[in-house]
Formats: C-alpha cells, structure tokens, sequence
C-alpha cells in the first residue's frame, strides 16, 4: 500500500523543518512525501532545497495562490493510492502511517480515516484554547456519528487524514473559493462517497498559533463554514427541489444579521424568516408541514439543543430537514 504524502507550506519556516522530519522519520517505509511551496516569501525554499532523502519531491510555484491549489497540484502528482496530509507546522508521531495503513486494510469499505490529536503550543497561548481546539478536534470517531455532524462541526483535523485519491477526484478536490475552510468543505463532500472513521489514539500533534488564519478572525472561519454548509446541504440534501432552497434560521441577533448580509447573498438559499427565541418554534413547525418553507437551521444559540430536540420530537429529521450549523 503505497502512500502519497502531501504538503503544502507558505512562509511556514518557523516550523517547517520539525513537520518534514516527523514524515521522514516515520515507521512505515512505502510513501513518498511531496512538498509544494506556495510561493514562500521566507527562509522556506532554503530549508525545502536542502532535504536530501530521495522520498521527498518538491514543486516550487511562483507566486502564492492558495492552500487549496498547492493541495490539488501535491494530489494531481502523487503516485500512491492513498493521499495523507501533513500540515507544515504540524507534527506526525512516527507510528502515523503504519497504525493507519494497518486500519485501512483491516477496514477495505472506508474512503477516509483521520486520529485523535493533542495540542502544542506556544507559551503565550491560552491553555483554554489548547483544550477547545483538542475537544472539537477529536469530537466523535465511529462513522455513523462523525456523518450525522458533519453540518455541525469539522470533527476531522485535516492534517490527520489518509484518504482515497480516487475518492479525491471524484469529490472535486479541495475548492479554491475557500481561504480557511477548503477541508471542511472537502469533508462533506467526501462523507457524499463513503465512510469515514477516525483512530481512537492520538497520532498527529495539532500546533495552535498566532499566526494561523482561524485565530486571527475566527468570525471569518465560521461564516465560510455557514457558506459551505449551505451550499452543501442545497446540492446533496435538497437536489430535487427548486433552487434556491427555503429555510427558516434560529440564531442570537447578531448571527441572524451576519446570515442576512454575508451569508445568504453568496449561497443558493432565501430565508423566510429570523428568529432569535424559541417562543416561535410552533408557528415555525407549522410552516415546514404546510410545505412554505424547505427546513430550519439553528445556529448558534443559547437555546439550540432545546430547539433540537423539540423539533426531532415533532417529527423532523436531522440533516433531512433539519440543520445544526
């Protein structure tokens, strides 16, 4: 089982180096590591033109475009049936590819499989925020729980992930219109192809730092989130109706404003109404029965799982007409 080792990296040289030897240092042998410099504008190309170890194929693009592209170029070259990814200021435990190559054949149906992480970070970092991004981050493992929320959260941390590069293509690839969130929009379609499971055992060390994009403007991280999502759930939940799709949103104030004027506009969808409280739930029930709307999406609320479990009693289904998002 050969595996395809992708990584893209831009102005990554702070912690490049430990990612590319967490790779090389693995225990499983039959891989090969390709490295796409997205255009780097630091020390990166120094560091990627002195590896030496014939495993490892770098392509150096000429001006930055994107996670996204420098990933589907890394997928495109590959060799290997099966693609994992390390990002460039992550670290693998060096059992990684073998505990997973071992989990993929012993488990032939899966199309994916990702692990458990553990948080590094620097010393100024929160220690909360290690916790929160450990706690999402390893949220569900079995492949019935990890499809059921998949509109919910991105319970896959990318870089943990071994998958089909036949499913890959399939999927479309990573989608460039996304600055932060391309694997989380790579995931749902991904779950649209086969099952998914996660390891039960951290094999991927999760660096969290100040220059990442989603602790920069995590706001930015969840409204393109909201856009996959939508967009998402149009083409696969709703591919027989009319476009665009009719839905009623539960969401705090400034949710509902931020899905009017950011959302809505750039996805295939009307929203019949906003509401922040769960006193118009009935009257809401009664419009998806009577047909005027598609579904309700819940946001982030203080009442959401309450919300939830009225709706489900009455009746809906989650991710069928109803959507935690």
């Amino acid at each position: 089982m050969k595996i395809s080792v992708v990584m893209a990296v831009y102005n990554g040289a702070a912690y490049l180096q430990e990612a590319v030897d967490s790779i090389l240092a693995q225990t499983y042998d039959n891989f090969e590591f390709i490295i796409v410099d997205d255009g780097s504008t630091d020390g990166t190309w120094d560091i990627l033109s002195n590896i030496t170890d014939s495993r490892v194929r770098i392509c150096r693009l000429p001006e930055n475009c994107g996670t996204p592209l420098a990933l589907n170029i890394a997928v495109e070259e590959a060799e290997g049936e099966w693609i994992a990814v390390q990002d460039a200021d992550d670290i693998s435990v060096p059992e990684r590819l073998a505990v997973q190559a071992g989990y993929m054949q012993s488990h032939p149906e899966l199309i994916a499989v990702g692990s458990k992480i553990s948080c590094v970070g620097e010393p100024h970092i929160d220690p909360k925020r290690l916790r929160s991004a450990e706690s999402n981050l390893n949220y569900g493992l079995n492949r019935e729980e990890l499809f059921k929320n998949r509109y919910f959260v991105c319970a896959l941390c990318h870089g943990t992930s071994l998958y089909s590069r036949s499913r890959f293509f399939r999927a479309g690839g990573y989608d460039s219109g996304y600055r932060i969130t391309h694997d989380y929009d790579f995931w749902l379609k991904m779950f649209q192809l086969g099952p998914i499971e996660k390891i039960d055992r951290v094999l991927y060390r999760y660096r969290v730092h100040s220059d990442s994009l989603s602790h920069h403007d995590g706001m930015a991280t969840y409204i393109e989130k909201l856009k996959c999502c939508i967009r998402r759930l149009r083409q696969f939940e709703y591919s027989s109706h009319s476009d665009p799709i009719n839905l009623i949103v539960f969401a705090n104030r400034g949710l509902c404003h931020i899905m009017a004027n950011e959302v809505v506009p750039h996805c295939p969808v009307r929203v019949h109404a906003y509401f922040d409280n769960e006193t118009h739930a009935e009257y809401a029930l009664g419009l998806v029965n009577n047909g005027v709307v598609d579904g309700i999406a819940l946001l982030q609320t203080a009442n959401r799982k309450a919300l939830a479990g009225f709706f489900q009693r009455k009746g809906m289904v989650l991710n069928n007409n109803l959507f935690l998002l």
